[in-house]
This record gives structure tokens, C-alpha cells and sequence, in this order.
């Protein structure tokens, strides 16, 4: 378990099996403000062997819980580079063509398996907003993700992306997707410029007693 600080903020992140799901997961979770007010964000990568050592199983298998919140983008960036070190995303099939990552001014319907799945992007707020929602899904509640990024021109120009360190995710209500769908839609921001690197987008680690 690690303790993670960003602008004043604290988040929780930790792996481990679970016995119940036979899978390994990794979880981030704010921890400032009351008890479960913060935000949640879990990778679950399911166990090729339940009976032995943890095998993980291809990547098109792993789902993302989010639980609502806002997240930093550099505390999300990280929990993706630990994931990325870790050797746990197996045969990950990344389409970065430029077919796969472009994103029209229109509602861009993606597919996957036998889900549909919707990417907006505008302007709005002084920001450019990214939103992923799901189609066609029995769920009553409105969920879905949304990246924001503020825009450094305002009204005086073209649209300037800040630096990522402005950037936040927010997770509206309680939803699982496809990881492989979740990492083409942050593969999908980068490809359009508008995730703009900091000098340092790493959070501070925070020492525990």
C-alpha cells in the first residue's frame, strides 16, 4: 500500500487477491473528506489459475470498477504506470492507429463485444471535456467518465490545453467497463494533443507511520 499526495489531497493505493473475485486487483481511493466520499478506481485482472500461482489472464479480460469522484490526472497517470511496469497486462492488443485513436467532432460510437459504447468531446466551462458513456444498457443510472481539461486561452483563442496537472477525471456513479475500452479512450486524448505532459506528473509520495 502506498499513500499518494496531490495538491493537498491524499489517495490510497494498493493491490492484492481476491479470493472471492480469483483475481488480482489494484485500487485507488481519495482519502480526504468524510469516509467513502472520495473517489474509486480499481483495475480487476482475473486469475488464468485460480488453483496455483496468480497467472494473469489477457488483458481483454481485466474491467475497471469506478465508484464516483474526481481523480488528478497525475494521480490516474500513475496508477496506469504502475499497471504498465507491473507485467500483469497480458497479450494487451493497444490499436494506436490513427483510425482507433481519432476522434470527429460527432458522437463516435465504439464497439466492443456485444456492448456499445459513446466518446463526446467539447468545449464547455472554460475546459475541453472528454465523456465516455455506454449505450444501449438496461442500467437505470446515468453512469459514465468524464476528463476535463482547462482550457489556458479561455476566450481570447483557440483552445490551449493545460498542463495535465489541471486535468481531472470524474467518475459518475457506479459502472464497470472493458479495461481495453477504458485505455483506448486515454489513448484517444493523448493522440489529440490535449494531454499536455508536466515537468513532473508524478504524485508525491507521502511516508506512513
Amino acid at each position: 500500500m502506498e499513500i499518494w499526495s496531490h495538491d493537498g489531497k491524499l489517495y490510497e493505493a494498493s493491490s492484492g487477491y481476491s479470493l472471492l473475485d480469483d483475481a488480482w486487483q489494484y485500487e485507488l481511493m481519495g482519502l480526504t473528506g468524510p469516509p467513502g466520499t472520495g473517489p474509486y478506481l480499481s483495475v480487476s485482472i482475473p486469475d488464468a489459475t485460480p488453483i496455483g500461482p496468480f497467472t494473469p489472464r489477457p488483458a481483454e479480460h481485466i474491467v475497471i470498477h469506478s465508484g464516483g469522484g474526481t481523480l488528478p490526472w497525475p494521480i490516474l497517470a500513475n496508477l496506469i504506470r504502475v499497471l504498465d511496469s507491473s507485467g500483469d497486462l497480458v497479450d494487451e492488443a493497444r490499436d494506436l492507429s490513427t483510425e482507433a485513436t481519432t476522434l470527429p467532432l460527432t458522437l463516435n460510437a465504439w464497439t466492443y463485444g456485444t456492448r456499445r459504447f459513446e466518446v463526446n468531446h467539447f468545449h464547455h466551462d472554460d475546459s475541453w471535456c472528454y465523456e465516455l458513456y455506454e449505450v444501449d444498457t438496461r442500467a437505470a443510472e446515468n453512469n459514465y467518465i468524464e476528463v476535463r481539461i482547462p482550457d489556458a486561452s479561455r476566450n481570447s483563442g483557440p483552445f490551449i490545453p493545460m498542463p495535465c496537472d489541471h486535468v481531472t477525471l470524474t467518475m459518475h456513479g457506479r459502472w464497470t467497463l472493458p479495461w481495453p475500452v477504458f485505455r483506448r479512450f486515454l489513448d484517444a486524448m493523448r493522440a489529440a494533443g490535449d494531454i499536455v505532459e508536466c515537468v513532473s506528473d508524478e504524485p508525491t509520495p507521502v511516508d506512513q507511520p
